[in-house]
């Protein structure tokens, strides 16, 4: 692995760990067995790496939430991307955890942040609506109630781990499916018989 991302990777497992507050760049070199200077040659700041990070996130989500052109998309299609989702959650959750905080510190990341959600909730609604035209939502009376139904599920996606969590519950696969069932039982009433 190279040292670049070496270091990333060892962030983010540091900062899932033990919160972005309480790691230093020298806790993340010496994690790393990499000097400091070591460490400096390749991000400037634990801010460089924490943006660095959000980078590698945003590409997991664009890469998750493309689905391949011509594909006529079916209701597993949503089951598929929640879970992929929760994936990438887990594996970048101090993210979830401190988003506010995050987003606070650096204005530059909070705009690309809130750019790359927006694309993916869009792809979301836009998936939603291939669905109403598509006949596979049958109770989808307008237009805005088919996005208020891609807007329930996003925030399920968005918020069920960070939920489970902070309730105290274990984070696992059956946690993962119960947020996907209840996604789903909130779209089940709005399938086509």
């Amino acid at each position: 692995m190279k040292t670049k991302d070496l270091i990333r990777e060892t962030a983010i497992r540091l900062f899932n760990e033990k919160g972005t507050a309480a790691v230093s760049t020298d806790h993340i070199a010496e994690a790393c067995g990499i000097s400091p200077g070591n460490l400096y040659y390749h991000f400037d700041s634990k801010e460089d790496i924490l943006r660095a990070i959000f980078e590698r996130l945003f590409a997991l989500w664009d890469a998750a939430f493309d689905l391949p052109a011509g594909h006529q998309p079916q209701l597993e299609d949503v089951q598929a991307l929640v879970r992929k989702n929760f994936e990438i959650m887990w594996a970048y959750r101090f993210v979830y955890r401190e988003l506010p905080a995050l987003l606070c510190r650096e204005a530059e990341l909070k705009e690309r942040y809130v750019a790359v959600r927006q694309r993916g909730f869009d792809g979301f609604g836009q998936l939603f609506a291939q669905f109403a035209a598509a006949g596979i939502l049958a109770r989808a009376e307008t237009p805005q109630s088919v996005t208020d139904l891609a807007e329930l599920c996003w925030l399920i996606s968005e918020f069920w781990l960070s939920s489970v969590e902070v309730s105290g519950q274990a984070v696992n696969a059956l946690a993962m499916e119960r947020g996907v069932n209840l996604m789903m039982q909130i779209v089940r009433p709005y399938r086509a018989a």
